[in-house]
């Protein structure tokens, strides 16, 4: 989990916001390649699949498809984390002070407003993974029946009757939907996926408009609420377990519980981000329609083992974000305030 500032740190609102973004940068770069081996194993559905993708390994670069959008969100997200917590904070203060009971409220609100701000950026990665995938060889029967549609549309069918045909008035009536600026920009990248951020970007406005920059708001919401929930209770657990009257642990001690909180965090809210995944997925609205039948169709089609495919990378990357972000923090914010002691123009 990402850490909150705390009650005794000192540093500067701006010093701490700009800490927390060149963290969130650092931390996602490091980590990219367990979240893109992650998604991939979410987004891949055997029930439609027709033929599987195959990452090149000649290079790290495929590795780091979309990280350039996950990083300006995380950026983002965390330098508006101090803002916000510091303003929650001072909300509910009291004389200037705030208890444990307003830190861990505090805390929840501020994770789940950052989260807003992510979530157009999670769209974007997502999208550049997928379309990746595509570009590897990934297909799926939605793609064949799109080759088969634009086949079908390129054929100028011709009238030998004068009279009204119902067959004929439903042709025409679909080739005017599929005519549509949407539909045919649905059609085109389908067949020609965008590989690169502008391209993207440009894409998912054309097919889906702003709502494809939203998409899976709600279970993002949830399952960060859930991630915070859960580890932040089973770290209290362990705490209590080990030796409630102690007012410090031993390093080995703290690791032990972090590396529990993450597992407990994974065992539990996994589910969450694979339908988060794919409720973000180019095809959401074609194959599932709904979040009920998504849950339905994963379970039947491809079994309650798909739930938890993705992670052993994702506990690995939840396992390291925290110690790296928080590295990453406290050297940043340190050479921050070194710097801005000196004084290059004093007499």
């Amino acid at each position: 989990m990402d850490p909150l500032p705390t009650s005794t740190d000192t540093t500067g609102l701006c010093t701490a916001m700009f800490g927390g973004a060149v963290a969130g940068i650092v931390q996602t770069s490091l980590t990219y390649p367990l979240e893109y081996f992650k998604t991939i194993s979410q987004i891949e559905n055997k029930s439609i699949m027709l033929k599987e993708g195959i990452v090149p390994h000649d290079s790290m670069r495929p590795l780091f498809t979309g990280c350039l959008p996950l990083s300006i969100g995380m950026a983002i997200k965390n330098a508006s984390r101090m803002f916000i917590f510091n303003g929650f904070s001072n909300f509910m203060s009291d004389s200037n002070k705030t208890n444990a009971p307003q830190v861990v409220v505090a805390g929840l609100m501020t994770g789940m407003i950052e989260s807003i701000w992510a979530i157009p950026f999670e769209n974007i990665k997502l999208r550049m993974i997928e379309n990746s995938m595509i570009k590897y060889g990934y297909r799926t029967k939605y793609d064949e029946d799109a080759v088969e549609t634009k086949k079908s549309n390129s054929v100028n069918s011709t009238r030998i009757s004068n009279r009204p045909e119902i067959k004929q008035t439903a042709r025409s009536m679909a080739q005017d939907f599929m005519n549509e600026p949407r539909m045919k920009a649905i059609l085109y990248y389908h067949n020609n996926p965008s590989t690169n951020f502008k391209g993207i970007l440009k894409e998912m406005y054309s097919t889906g408009g702003i709502l494809s920059f939203t998409q899976g708001s709600s279970i993002t919401l949830l399952r960060q609420c859930m991630n915070s929930m859960v580890w932040y209770s089973t770290y209290s657990t362990m705490r209590q377990m080990i030796d409630p009257s102690r007012d410090s642990i031993s390093e080995l001690e703290l690791l032990g519980m972090g590396f529990a909180s993450s597992l407990a965090v994974i065992g539990i809210t996994q589910p969450i981000d694979v339908i988060k995944t794919r409720m973000q997925s180019r095809d959401y609205r074609i194959i599932y329609k709904d979040m009920m039948t998504c849950i339905v169709l994963i379970f039947f089609k491809e079994g309650a083992s798909k739930f938890w495919s993705g992670s052993v990378p994702r506990f690995v990357k939840v396992s390291c974000s925290s110690t790296v972000t928080l590295g990453t923090y406290e050297y940043v914010t340190k050479a921050v305030n070194k710097l801005s002691e000196i004084k290059p123009f004093a007499p």
